[in-house]
């Protein structure tokens, strides 16, 4: 006994989408390699709600029709094996990941800096920081506040990159050092060292700061900062 269209059992919603989909790829609108219209997208087009999308997406997954790259989104299979291809997050994400793993991003090293992944990857800072926390969620990395952020869990011994007040303090100690300033010289000041180094005059401050904390400087007010007498040992 031959069954009816009439008495076809409908399909579910999640059926519809797969159905639907499969028809695209099949009909070569959707080639190997494309991504998959948006979940949005399928629920307006098919009218049916987000788990019907997933629910009809899930159906072609397992029969290795599409596959779905985090944070990037599904896309056609190729029977060639080709990699679908990745967002700018889910590269980023994928090269620090690949980095630690392969070792070329070691325990405790300081990891790009927001302004140069954004350069990089031609991401928003939200896009960034939402990325770095997923990776610091997985304990690949950890956050020193304005330090920056660094490879391993909290507690890693890290080795990040001196900042420029660091850089600057380290330069004038070494002038110190070899006799270019002698106990009791006046340094320049702020505005001189500012041009001289080609470093804004906050950046001389901190680097000033430093010298104090190190000992080697000492600055009187309305006078001028003077390195110290070096301490007989």
């Amino acid at each position: 006994m031959t069954t009816s269209l009439d008495e076809a059992p409908a399909m579910t919603p999640g059926e519809r989408v797969a159905t639907g989909v499969l028809a695209d790829i099949e009909a070569g609108r959707l080639r190997p390699g494309d991504q998959l219209p948006s979940e949005p997208y399928l629920q307006a087009a098919y009218g049916v709600g987000r788990a019907a999308v997933r629910s009809g997406l899930e159906r072609l997954r397992r029969k290795g029709l599409i596959v779905t790259v985090q944070g990037s989104g599904s896309f056609v299979t190729d029977p060639k094996g080709c990699t679908p291809p990745m967002s700018a997050t889910g590269r980023m994400l994928h090269d620090i990941r690949e980095g630690i793993a392969k070792g070329t991003l070691k325990a405790g090293d300081q990891l790009p800096k927001e302004p140069e992944l954004m350069a990089t990857y031609k991401l928003s800072s939200p896009a960034i920081r939402a990325a770095l926390r997923e990776l610091r969620q997985e304990g690949l990395i950890h956050s020193r506040g304005r330090h920056g952020r660094f490879v391993g869990p909290e507690g890693t011994q890290v080795r990040r990159e001196a900042t420029k007040g660091e850089k600057l303090a380290e330069a004038i100690a070494a002038q110190i050092r070899d006799g270019r300033y002698m106990p009791g010289d006046c340094l320049p000041g702020e505005v001189a060292l500012a041009e001289q180094f080609q470093m804004s005059r906050k950046v001389v401050r901190a680097a000033i700061a430093l010298l104090q904390e190190q000992g080697l400087v000492v600055t009187v007010a309305a006078k001028g900062t003077f390195v110290k007498e070096r301490e007989e040992s």
